[in-house]
């Protein structure tokens, strides 16, 4: 499966990357990860539905 481009606010991009760093952390619980996990999905999945065009992430 190819990426796709979304396309994001400064603030949601802020919220990504601040999720991926805990997703990717394997000193934190699983539990955490998860979590963060499904609102970075959320995140994404929003921005997949809504017509805007401001900045593009990966």
């Amino acid at each position: 499966m190819g990426k796709t481009t979304v396309k994001v606010t400064p603030e949601e991009m802020q919220e990504l990357k601040k999720l991926a760093e805990i997703v990717k952390n394997p000193q934190l619980p699983m539990s955490d990860r998860r979590i963060a996990k499904t609102q970075y999905e959320s995140i994404i999945n929003f921005a997949k539905n809504s017509n805007r065009s401001i900045i593009s992430s990966v």
